[in-house]
């Protein structure tokens, strides 16, 4: 990660959603000025990031995003990174993922149980930036 983009780090804009494919939950996460192409793998069609790196990290109770913008074009110099770090439930991490569109990160959390998320979805998930917040350590 460049310098400029390391003291630039910035929680993004995010939502939940576990209607549209059953047994996830979606965290779409804002970041404005993501650009993508496609390529064709096999018989599917691949979205990549062109103007950025764009990383995530799966555990059973967490997850991570960072979108972290190039040397040029519209998202130099800034960093997106969303760290939940506690997850109402688990997750399989190994068939959680990720895809890239235009202008936002869809991240597929695969719910361990079957229940639902709801409740808890509609208070927010717990990020590292609620815990500097609330002066916890």
């Amino acid at each position: 990660m460049g310098d400029e983009a390391a003291k630039n780090i910035v929680e993004p804009a995010y939502l939940c959603d576990e209607k549209k494919k059953d047994g996830y939950v979606h965290v779409i996460v804002s970041a404005k000025g993501l650009k993508t192409s496609r390529s064709l793998k096999g018989m599917k069609i691949i979205r990549k990031a062109e103007n950025a790196v764009v990383n995530s990290t799966f555990e059973e109770r967490s997850m991570e995003v960072t979108i972290t913008g190039l040397d040029k074009g519209s998202l130099k110099g800034k960093c997106y990174q969303l760290k939940i770090k506690k997850l109402p439930h688990d997750i399989v991490k190994d068939k959680s993922y990720m895809e890239v569109e235009d202008d936002r990160v869809v991240l597929y959390l695969n719910k361990k149980e079957k229940e639902s998320w709801y409740p808890e979805l509609e208070s927010g998930l717990e990020t590292e930036e609620d815990e500097g917040e609330s002066g916890n350590p």
